[in-house]
């Protein structure tokens, strides 16, 4: 019952899984075919979850871009 949750592994140099690849607002909005102010927007109303890349620049994970042409934005 006492379950230990698992570990989280370290990231490493190499971004290229399409689970931890974080894309730019303007990265994220070319991927879909949306303006970048809309992809703001979208960061705005709740529709991405956004992350600070260490520069200061709002990312995103390509997984939750990639719901929004799922889901039809």
């Amino acid at each position: 019952m006492n379950e230990e949750p698992p570990a989280i592994q370290p990231t490493t140099g190499d971004m290229t899984t399409s689970a931890s690849r974080q894309l730019t607002v303007n990265e994220a909005a070319d991927a879909i075919g949306v303006d970048s102010f809309t992809m703001l927007s979208f960061i705005q109303r709740g529709r991405v979850n956004p992350t600070r890349s260490p520069s200061g620049e709002a990312t995103g994970p390509e997984s939750e871009v990639t719901k929004l042409t799922v889901r039809g934005r």
